[in-house]
């Protein structure tokens, strides 16, 4: 059966190629290559693992005419001297593909595929007495399908947890595990949903015991990424989630999980139009992923990345990369994110050389240093080539470490809990390929980059129109060499805002990304950005008079009416005011309300001056008419106000009865008056 993303694969390796240009300065110590295989048989694949004394350990595959078989041998000198292979799969069938993981307790568990059952089955092995002897070979998937390219991994209480591709009839990503220092396993567990056959599994034990696993899901047409999550030991997993989730094949996941827990993905994927590697990070024990990043874009061939990270949030990425329409001129590339895979470097080239760089490995020991092997054609015949960067990164010094007249591939590195470093590769320079072996026991003081923090995000009420003061703080940056740091802080449009831990600007309306980069005294740097946002949750203030406020007498005729309306607002300072309606508290005619002038009165705008009719209806004691405004600021904000216009106000009524009154009783008098002076004057004549 042929599976989509495998055939992708194959046909990506025939057209791979990429340009080197090898830098090679300040060699560092290794130690003459030691044959540690040293016999007359066929040497491949090793795998090399240290326990927590420094203890080396190394296994591989062994070939003979006739079976291959997995040896081991084991270095308590720091690798002066190496102890006579021991045979741990000891059969007669065809052996290969083993993997090491020396646990906390000193135990030595060894994986491998063999095909003595008359099909592939994984083994497992194990050794309690350093090396000295190792339990009989266990089959763990045993079953009558094809099992292949077995992973392994030990929690800290010593459970052992592997996992295994199915090649024929299930096609699934099986996992077993052990709770008895391997004694037994249990059943095993597909992993995979998909039916259309899953394949290249990798395997990680988080610092809390999780063991978390990727691999991929084919399909006929794409192919992808998938992810599941044991919190119980392996009795169970999360339902796989898919990571990548896009139209093309994602192939060749590694995984990587760092102290905080945080679980960092990389593969393969030609969705972009070719290879390119991508990465997704999740900081929820899995719960959910960050969208996929193209690490490498660029338009070659991307692939057999790897992925280290350090004690401070840094992850590291190498890959080999091709030029096109250039053949067998691969290169091996890097890239690093400070900010816990935030942002990353643009790649950069570490081999750059004419010869074809491939199959990158990649290990950052306890002192921070990044250490990276890979295979080099760039002499003539194929080396190993070692780098190493003290800087996080930011610079590489590399070497050929083989430098010998034969062949030299399949190198494998690992270090100690002091930074010493332990190379292993297959090398034919004795004659057939043998394992070899070399040590950089010097290991010299690596220089960290600090880690910025800018502080958390920030909402702000609106202080005023000409911005609202804000202070960013990056006191919370550190250093893990403990060197002084200093601050430059800068805005989305890369201007200056301070150069202090602690800066105080002014912001304007909206969000805005503030920028900290820290420098220590080594010159390396680190960046984080926070965001600003000031926003206006408050409505203006609106206050209306009018004048008159009150029309007497009630003749019918229009009176210019006009209003003062004073609108303020905190933060703007011009806010919208308009007119939005005269009404009155009876009916009114068409012609009682008019403008300035005559006709309608525009309402919605900011008219200040209007025509109001003094009349009254008959049933009523007096007219109100309600006069309202509203004001809108910047940020849609809206408030309103009104003021009255009475006709007919009852004040005025009164004054003006009882002034009528008071004349009628005038009137009164003075008639009376008249009416006494004429009876007198009539009384005088008689």
């Amino acid at each position: 059966m042929v599976h989509p993303s495998r055939f992708a694969q194959v046909f990506a390796v025939a057209i791979l190629a990429l340009s080197l240009t090898c830098v090679t300065a300040q060699a560092q110590a290794f130690s003459t290559p030691k044959n540690i295989s040293n016999n007359t048989d066929y040497s491949y694949t090793p795998q090399v693992a240290v326990d927590g004394a420094g203890n080396i350990n190394v296994v591989w595959e062994d070939d003979t005419a006739n079976n291959s078989n997995i040896l081991f041998s084991r270095s308590t000198d720091g690798g002066v001297t190496f102890a006579a292979p021991l045979n741990v799969s000891n059969s007669l069938g065809f052996s290969f593909d083993p993997r090491i993981f020396v646990d906390g307790q000193g135990g030595i568990n060894v994986v491998w595929t063999s095909d003595a059952p008359g099909n592939h089955d994984i083994f497992f092995s194990r050794s309690t007495n350093g090396g000295a002897n190792f339990s009989t070979p266990l089959n763990l998937s045993n079953d009558a399908a094809d099992s292949l390219s077995p992973q392994l991994a030990v929690d800290t209480s010593g459970n052992i947890s592997v996992v295994w591709e199915n090649d024929s009839i299930t096609f699934g990503v099986l996992f077993s595990h052990s709770t008895d220092g391997g004694a037994t396993f249990s059943t095993p567990l597909d992993l995979a949903t998909n039916t259309g056959g899953s394949f290249g599994a990798q395997l990680f034990v988080a610092p809390d015991g999780s063991i978390d696993v990727v691999w991929e899901d084919d399909s006929t047409t794409q192919s992808e990424i998938s992810f599941s999550r044991s919190t119980d030991k392996g009795a169970t997993f999360s339902t796989p989630k898919n990571l990548s989730s896009d139209p093309g094949f994602s192939f060749d996941a590694q995984i990587a999980v760092d102290a905080s827990g945080n679980i960092d993905v990389i593969w393969a994927d030609n969705t972009p139009g070719n290879y390119d590697i991508l990465f997704a990070r999740s900081t929820d024990q899995g719960a959910t992923f960050s969208s996929p990043r193209n690490l490498s874009n660029r338009p070659g061939t991307s692939r057999n990345a790897q992925i280290g990270v350090d004690a401070n949030g840094g992850v590291y990425v190498v890959w080999q990369d091709d030029v096109p329409s250039v053949f067998n001129n691969r290169d091996i590339f890097f890239a690093r994110s400070g900010d816990a895979g935030v942002n990353f470097s643009a790649p950069a080239n570490l081999s750059n050389n004419t010869g074809d760089s491939s199959n990158p490995w990649i290990t950052v020991d306890n002192t921070g240093g990044i250490n990276l092997t890979w295979q080099d054609t760039t002499p003539g015949l194929a080396k190993v080539f070692f780098a190493r960067s003290l800087d996080a990164g930011a610079t590489f010094v590399t070497q050929n470490l083989s430098n010998d007249s034969g062949s030299s591939s399949d190198s494998q590195l690992a270090a100690d809990k002091d930074g010493n470093l332990n190379v292993v590769w297959s090398d034919d320079t004795p004659g057939v390929n043998q394992v070899l072996f070399s040590r950089f026991s010097s290991p010299q003081v690596t220089k960290h980059p600090p880690v910025a923090n800018a502080g958390a995000d920030q909402t702000l009420e609106c202080a005023g129109p000409g911005g609202t003061p804000a202070t960013l703080n990056g006191s919370g940056s550190t250093d893990p060499d403990g060197t002084a740091l200093s601050y430059v802080w800068t805005d989305e449009a890369g201007n200056g805002m301070g150069t202090s831990a602690i800066a105080q600007v002014s912001v304007t309306m909206g969000t805005h990304t503030f920028t900290l980069t820290v420098t220590n005294a080594a010159g390396l740097t680190s960046t984080a950005t926070t965001h600003v946002t000031v926003r206006d949750t408050m409505a203006p203030t609106l206050s209306v008079s009018v004048s008159p406020n009150d029309l007497w007498p009630p003749n019918h005729k229009l009176v210019q009416i006009n209003a003062t309306v004073v609108a303020t607002d905190t933060c703007d300072a011009s806010p919208r005011v308009q007119l939005v309606s005269i009404t009155s508290s009876d009916p009114l005619d068409g012609d009682d309300v008019q403008a300035v002038g005559g006709g309608q009165v525009p309402f919605g705008t900011d008219v200040r001056s209007f025509m109001l009719s003094a009349e009254r209806s008959s049933s009523q004691t007096d007219r109100v008419y309600t006069v309202t405004y509203a004001a809108t600021d910047a940020s849609g904000h809206t408030t309103t106000a009104s003021a009255q216009v009475q006709v007919g106000n009852p004040a005025q009524y009164a004054a003006a009865t009882s002034a009528h009154k008071k004349q009628k009783g005038r009137d009164r008098d003075e008639r009376r008056d008249h009416e006494r002076h004429d009876r007198d004057r009539r009384d005088h004549d008689e």
